[in-house]
């Protein structure tokens, strides 16, 4: 065991070195025209926090990765620092979680979960209880995170397997387990207001100077996941074909043993804040032009910041509604806050007109996919983005495509904005490699219910399936929507 860590401290040092003389002597490379020398410094910085949070850690990283960049040439510290934490995506993603903490620790997503699995409809029948508990997974991922599902669906497929006798390694475990994170995934991307989604989508604004449109954002993200939901089930019963035989003994009278107390007036009151946090997301997207309409979508941003002030100064039975404190403490993922911070400053700084690495990416790109149809340069970027997308953070392989994609579009005088969408949906299915994303190194340290074998190989599997639903269904509909 010591020996063990021992390796891999070394091979954390090792990372960390490579990172940083990555931050420090990149830039120190002659720079290709028309990329400039604050483009060489910025990529130097760009490349040496991809790789320490691909091999290292998140937090450290992203900070000394916005420090260097505030001593560059690109600018003053204080700008950078304002990007930083100051920036409008970021304040309303942190307050977003507190407000899905306070939902996820108020237990109301147990409730949730609960209903989807006592339907009468799944007695007896495995792939209608398999589908009705993977969309109440999905129904949570939407409304709070993709590990609240995860953690909450895994433990009570553990408890039917053992009362089924299922074993470690079998195909119907194996593959249910997997299609949990895979539909986690599908909750979180239908979301436009939630993590990846949101940084991504910030981008794109920033890259091309147009907001996607969140209602039609959803409307393409929330028909493809259950279309991509309702596919993998079919595609697990007739061409996986698990053994599901003991499942016939499943009923809803299983997960009634210990029925919850009823709903307090606390979750109802959480339930219907986040709905109206939801719908004023959506405003935007449906009102008619107008006044009214731009003065929701230029305080949208604010909203949960409004909500999480509102409920955090309400008091139920003595005690705020939000424990913002505990929430902060307990429910803020703060790895991801400063990964998704540091990578809209870093990412915003890398396609500045300042740099020139965006039109260097049209000069190199050009012969690849100049030339080609719609479909076909959509194809490419899609297959591209799901193989890079499986090797490194999803929010990273986003920012780098996601100026190919608006140049690109410009050029063949099409609309960015249905390509975007469907890709930053596509870009999340990260779970071959552990390195891949959380999600993926969730599953590959799971080392009870899962052989390393099968994760590769139906991982794999699924992701080439989820690319041809998209690639067949979800650009039509794209179209049709956007």
């Amino acid at each position: 065991m010591q020996q063990t860590e021992r390796r891999l401290n070394y091979w954390y040092l090792i990372n960390s070195i490579i990172g940083v003389s990555l931050m420090l002597f990149f830039k120190f490379i002659p720079a290709p025209a028309p990329i400039t020398p604050v483009g060489m410094e910025v990529l130097g910085i760009f490349f040496g926090v991809i790789y320490l949070w691909t091999t290292c850690d998140s937090i450290w990283p992203s900070l000394v990765g916005v420090s260097l960049l505030g001593i560059s040439s690109y600018a003053p510290m204080n700008t950078i620092l304002m990007n930083f934490l100051g920036d409008s995506t970021v304040v309303q993603m942190l307050f977003i979680m507190v407000l899905v903490g306070a939902v996820v620790q108020s237990g109301l997503t147990n409730y949730i979960g609960r209903w989807f699995l006592t339907r009468k409809i799944i007695n007896g029948k495995p792939w209608v209880f398999s589908f009705m508990l993977l969309l109440g997974v999905y129904v949570l991922a939407f409304l709070s995170s993709a590990f609240a599902p995860t953690f909450l669906f895994w433990p009570i497929l553990y408890g039917i397997f053992k009362e089924l006798d299922y074993k470690p390694g079998d195909k119907y475990p194996t593959l249910m387990l997997i299609a949990v994170v895979i539909t986690a995934i599908f909750g979180v991307a239908s979301a436009p207001f939630k993590d990846v989604p949101l940084i991504l989508l910030s981008n794109y604004k920033n890259v091309s100077g147009v907001e996607v449109n969140y209602a039609s954002y959803m409307g393409l993200t929330i028909p493809l996941s259950l279309i991509c939901l309702t596919v993998l089930i079919l595609f697990m019963k007739y061409v996986l074909r698990p053994d599901v035989t003991s499942l016939k003994a499943i009923n809803a009278e299983m997960f009634n043993k210990n029925p919850l107390p009823s709903l307090t007036f606390k979750h109802k009151l959480l339930a219907t804040a986040f709905g109206l946090f939801v719908i004023l997301m959506l405003l935007p997207g449906i009102l008619p032009a107008g006044p009214l309409q731009q003065f929701f979508n230029d305080n949208k941003f604010g909203f949960a910041v409004l909500l999480v002030g509102i409920l955090c100064g309400l008091k139920l039975e003595g005690k705020f509604v939000i424990d913002y404190q505990t929430v902060m403490s307990t429910q803020v993922q703060w790895s991801t806050v400063f990964l998704i911070a540091a990578a809209l400053t870093i990412g915003n700084a890398l396609t500045s007109e300042a740099t020139g690495v965006t039109p260097f990416l049209k000069q190199t790109l050009t012969p690849i996919f100049g030339g080609t149809s719609e479909f076909v340069f959509i194809a490419m970027i899609l297959v591209i983005g799901l193989i890079l997308t499986n090797l490194c953070n999803s929010a990273v392989i986003g920012m780098i495509f996601i100026p190919i994609i608006f140049t690109f579009c410009g050029t063949m005088g099409i609309s960015a904005d249905p390509i975007v969408s469907i890709f930053i949906f596509l870009v999340l299915m990260a779970l071959v490699t552990p390195a891949a994303s959380p999600y993926a190194a969730l599953i590959h340290g799971n080392k009870t219910w899962f052989k390393t074998s099968d994760i590769y190989k139906y991982t794999t599997i699924i992701s080439a399936v989820m690319l041809l639903i998209i690639l067949v269904i979800g650009i039509p509909l794209s179209k049709l929507v956007f």
